[in-house]
């Protein structure tokens, strides 16, 4: 996961719950109530990720909102990354509830560290779930996200629906794979980003940045760049 990342994940289904890497959730507001800009950017990204994996878009819905706004006021306060113990609780009309908090840089940052994780990705891609609350708070530089998803136990009205300004994705782009001995632009890329003397050639010395990149954001450390290197590098 990006560097400064941390994450949690939680899911439960009509009565437990049951954590994995770190945790989140909690209740409602209007459904008039303005999105941040950086929840807004993140339901973007989550529904592109969906769609690209021929999954319907998740309905932003005003009482999850509130549910995870309220969390991630609360861990920003604290300073701490944690489950809301109260999850089942606080969100009303669930059938399966499940929810992703991290703290990170950025959502780009953020993004690409829920990705990264199976257990967060598991949440995002799972085909129950119909409607999702983002809540975000940055404090000293960092931005803390509580995502929680819902599988409604009973249908809805229409005015929980919050629709956001609309947030373009750049759609990923796809790279070929970098290792010992090739050349190029892109391996030249990489080696700016890693801050590696740029002169295209893939090296032993380039090979060792990729080495410290990827251990310092939890990837396999093999030495070449793949997929889930180039999301971690973000170019």
């Amino acid at each position: 996961m990006p560097a400064g990342s941390t994450l949690a994940r939680l899911a439960a289904a009509t009565a437990v719950s049951a954590a994995s890497l770190s945790g989140v959730v909690a209740l409602a507001a209007p459904a008039s109530a303005s999105v941040p800009s950086a929840a807004a950017s993140y339901l973007a990204r989550l529904n592109h990720e969906r769609a690209v994996h021929g999954l319907r878009p998740l309905t932003m819905r005003s009482d999850l909102n509130s549910v995870a706004q309220r969390w991630s006021n609360r861990m920003a306060s604290n300073n701490r990354l944690m489950h809301n113990p109260a999850l089942t609780s606080q969100v009303p009309n669930w059938q399966t509830v499940g929810e992703n908090v991290g703290e990170g840089p950025s959502i780009p940052a953020l993004d690409t560290a829920f990705w990264n994780s199976p257990e967060h990705r598991s949440n995002v891609l799972d085909t129950s779930y119909r409607d999702v609350g983002i809540g975000t708070t940055e404090a000293n530089g960092i931005l803390w996200i509580t995502v929680d998803f819902r599988k409604p136990m009973s249908p809805e009205s229409s005015s929980t629906v919050v629709r956001p300004t609309t947030t373009s994705v750049t759609p990923h782009v796809t790279h070929r794979t970098l290792r010992m001995g090739m050349r190029g632009a892109d391996v030249a890329r990489v080696q700016r980003k890693l801050h590696v003397t740029a002169d295209g050639i893939f090296g032993p010395k380039t090979r060792a940045a990729v080495v410290r990149f990827q251990r310092s954001h939890h990837l396999a450390a093999t030495g070449v760049v793949g997929a889930s290197t180039w999301r971690a590098l973000h170019l």
